[in-house]
């Protein structure tokens, strides 16, 4: 039996292969976790529907049970395009971290497996492998990929629409010690008493605030568009809020200089902002969406609705997603799009026409309070 650690590969004798998956819960799988394959090509464009935990597929058939998950693949079958196919592991519905399945086991074709120790692991979904041909052989990878906000979030990430509730509607049981998760990320003031950030932070959340050094205070959801990632939150008891300023007059430029501010592994790096610095490496996000940009200031789980920065200080864009296996290939949402999306919630936000060149440090001291880390927790 070869055993592979993550990022270790190996041939597969054939184009059809089984496999088996346990974990540490025995009652887990079908309970408030589950499986899911997704076929893509060699840079993770979805190539057709995700095969959800129990739901056949012409190229695949489920099998086992809760105990231990079994599957059949014939790879040859794939849909067309599809040369690979990812292997993933979530909570139903990003309702808790994966650790609860306390460790992993993979077997393929009784020749290979795959261990995996979760641990402290918080995030709701997982990528343990993926099936890939190469020079007309297939192959498995090891993987250990995560995705803090749940298959969903993954799903949209390379622009594949999932579902990942529960199919019966149930969620994460009490006895699991889950029942207060959460997930956090970074907002922005637009006025005195309303905060921008991501829709897929608060997904799914009950409870949400917000928290600086300035204080923490309790906030609601007010405005949430899904399909552009963002939400507008309503601060109770507000302080009055110091706004950030937008951007007035043309977008940015390809190549241009930009800054990041955040919260990125809040918990861990540290409870204050977090500066990164970068420039805009293309004007279009992935499948030449137009209401992307891309840019190379690096990001962390919890950054998501950072604002993005030009050298005057002056927003550009909102940070959301960052494409796996690239080096520094995150995406911001324009801020064109996102003035439009606080024209329509009548928040007059505040513009500047760029003149002034701040040094990086100037500006994160000038933006920092603005910023503020979300919160969200199911209660």
């Amino acid at each position: 039996m070869i055993e592979l650690a993550p990022g270790a590969n190996t041939e597969l004798s054939a184009d059809q292969s089984k496999w088996t998956l346990t974990c540490g819960d025995v009652n887990a799988f079908g309970e408030y976790a589950a499986v899911a394959l997704l076929p893509v090509d060699e840079k993770r464009h979805p190539k057709g529907p995700a095969a959800l935990f129990h739901n056949d597929r012409e190229w695949m058939e489920w099998s086992g049970g809760p105990d231990k998950v079994g599957c059949s693949l014939n790879l040859a079958a794939l849909p067309q395009g599809a040369d690979r196919l990812l292997v993933v592991v979530y909570c139903y519905a990003a309702a808790g971290p994966i650790s609860t399945l306390k460790n992993l086991h993979l077997q393929i074709d009784e020749q290979i497996e795959c261990r995996l120790d979760l641990g402290d692991n918080g995030e709701s979904a997982l990528i343990i492998g993926e099936y890939y041909l190469r020079n007309q052989l297939w192959k498995f990878r090891a993987l250990a990929e995560g995705s803090a906000y749940g298959l969903a979030a993954l799903g949209r990430r390379i622009g594949l629409d999932i579902n990942d509730a529960h199919p019966k509607g149930r969620t994460m049981p009490a006895q699991s010690g889950q029942s207060n998760t959460g997930a956090t990320g970074t907002g922005f003031a637009v006025s005195a008493n309303h905060i921008l950030t991501c829709a897929h932070v608060i997904e799914g959340m009950q409870e949400i605030h917000i928290a600086s050094f300035e204080g923490r205070y309790r906030a609601e959801p007010v405005v949430v568009d899904r399909s552009n990632d963002f939400a507008l939150l309503r601060v109770l008891e507000s302080p009055g809020l110091k706004a950030v300023a937008f951007k007035d007059g043309p977008g940015c430029d390809l190549g241009e200089s930009v800054v990041a501010l955040g919260f990125p592994l809040a918990g861990l790096a540290g409870g204050g902002v977090h500066v990164t610095q970068g420039g805009v490496s293309a004007l279009f996000g992935l499948h030449n969406d137009s209401s992307l940009l891309q840019f190379t200031a690096p990001i962390q789980p919890g950054s998501s609705g950072s604002p993005l920065f030009d050298t005057s200080g002056a927003v550009v864009a909102m940070v959301t997603s960052t494409c796996p296996d690239t080096q520094n290939m995150n995406f911001a949402v324009k801020g064109a799009l996102v003035l439009s999306f606080l024209e329509a919630c009548r928040i007059e936000a505040d513009k500047t026409p760029s003149t002034k060149v701040l040094n990086t440090a100037e500006l994160a001291r000038e933006a920092q309070p603005a910023l503020w880390r979300i919160e969200a927790r199911n209660l």
